[in-house]
C-alpha cells in the first residue's frame, strides 16, 4: 500500500501524523518533507498544498481536504482531473460553526455593543426589549454546516430559511434556490449567514445589490470564504444603516493586513478564520474511513463534484 501524505499549510503536521498513526498504525503517514518517492503517494490529505505538486504523484488515488472547503485544491490548474476530491465531513466542525454563528447573531440581537457602552456611565436603562420574533435568519449554503446552523437558529426560537444554487427539499426548513430565490431570501432576512463554497458563481455574491434588498439594520455573517464579499460594498451598506453590523471570519487576504480598515470599524466583528476549527481526532476518523473506502473501490465520504466546485 502507498504513502499517506499529510500537509496542513504552514502548520506543523506532526500532530496530524501522530493521530493517524494512533488510530491506524498500519498506515504510512508522512509530511511533505518526508516524501522521497513521489510515486509512493497514494492519498494526499491537504490544506493549501503548493500548486503543481498533485500532478507529481502518478499513483494518487484520493485528494482529501483537511477542511470543508475545497477551493484550495480546485484552484490548482495542474491538479490531475481523474483523481477524486473529498471535503471533510465532521460533526465537530458543524458544532463549532454553530457556536460561532450563534455568538454573532446573539451579540447583534441582544445589542451587546450598546450594553457595553453603558459601563463608563454606570447607566441602567429600563424597558429594554429584544424582539426575537423579528429575527429571521437566512442561510446561504445548505450543506452539512449550513443545515446545522439553520437548525440551531430554529432551536433558539428564530425563524430560519436557506438558499442553494440548485433546488433542495429539507424537512422543516423553507428552501430557496436560483437568482430569484436569492433575492427573495435577502429581502426576508434580518440576518444573512454565508456558508457557500467559493466558486466562480459565488465569488462576490455578498454585494451591494444583495445588501440593498435586506431590511434596514440587518446583520451579515460571513463564515464561508473571503472571496464571497465585496468589501467596498459592505462599508457602504454599514454607512447607510442598511446593515447594522457584520461578523467576518474570512477575508480575501489572510491574515487580514494590519492596516485594513476593518480592524478599526467597531461595526465589524473580526475573527481570524476560527469559525469551524478542525479536530485532528475526529477528522482523522473520517480520513481513515475514506482511505479504506478508496482501497475497497468505494466512494469516499464527502466526495465533491469538481464541475460544481463543491
Amino acid at each position: 500500500m502507498g504513502v499517506i501524505l499529510i500537509h496542513v499549510g504552514n502548520a506543523d503536521p506532526s500532530s496530524w501524523i501522530g493521530e493517524m498513526k494512533r488510530q491506524a498504525p498500519h498506515l504510512d503517514a508522512r509530511g511533505l518533507g518526508a516524501i522521497d518517492d513521489p510515486s509512493s503517494v497514494e492519498v494526499a490529505i491537504t490544506w493549501k498544498l503548493p500548486h503543481g505538486l498533485y500532478r507529481t504523484y502518478p499513483n494518487l488515488a484520493l485528494i482529501q481536504s483537511v477542511a470543508a472547503g475545497v477551493d484550495h485544491i480546485l484552484s490548482d490548474p495542474q491538479r490531475p482531473p481523474h483523481v477524486p476530491v473529498a471535503r471533510v465531513v465532521d460533526l465537530w466542525m458543524a458544532r463549532s460553526m454553530v457556536h460561532q454563528v450563534t455568538l454573532a447573531v446573539l451579540r447583534w440581537h441582544r445589542r451587546m455593543d450598546w450594553v457595553e457602552s453603558l459601563r463608563p456611565d454606570a447607566a441602567w436603562p429600563h424597558d429594554v426589549i429584544f424582539d426575537a420574533d423579528a429575527v429571521r435568519v437566512g442561510v446561504l449554503g445548505l450543506g452539512n454546516l449550513g443545515q446545522a446552523v439553520a437548525r440551531a437558529m430554529q432551536g433558539l426560537g428564530f425563524e430560519a430559511a436557506g438558499w442553494s444554487r440548485s433546488p433542495k427539499a429539507i424537512e422543516g426548513l423553507r428552501c430557496h434556490h436560483g437568482p430569484d430565490g436569492l433575492r427573495d431570501l435577502a429581502a426576508w432576512s434580518s440576518v444573512l449567514v454565508c456558508l457557500l463554497p467559493l466558486t466562480t458563481e459565488t465569488d462576490g455574491i455578498l454585494n451591494a445589490d444583495l445588501f440593498e434588498r435586506m431590511p434596514m439594520g440587518s446583520l451579515l455573517v460571513n463564515v464561508g470564504r473571503g472571496g464571497h464579499l465585496v468589501e467596498a460594498d459592505l462599508t457602504v451598506a454599514l454607512d447607510s444603516g442598511r446593515l447594522a453590523a457584520a461578523a467576518l471570519d474570512v477575508f480575501r487576504i489572510e491574515p487580514l493586513p494590519a492596516g485594513h480598515a476593518f480592524w478599526s470599524d467597531r461595526r465589524i466583528y473580526v475573527t481570524p478564520h476560527i469559525a469551524s476549527e478542525v479536530s485532528p481526532v475526529t477528522a482523522t476518523k473520517v480520513f481513515v474511513e475514506n482511505i479504506r473506502r478508496i482501497r475497497a473501490g468505494e466512494a469516499p465520504i464527502g466526495l465533491i463534484d469538481p464541475s460544481k466546485g463543491y
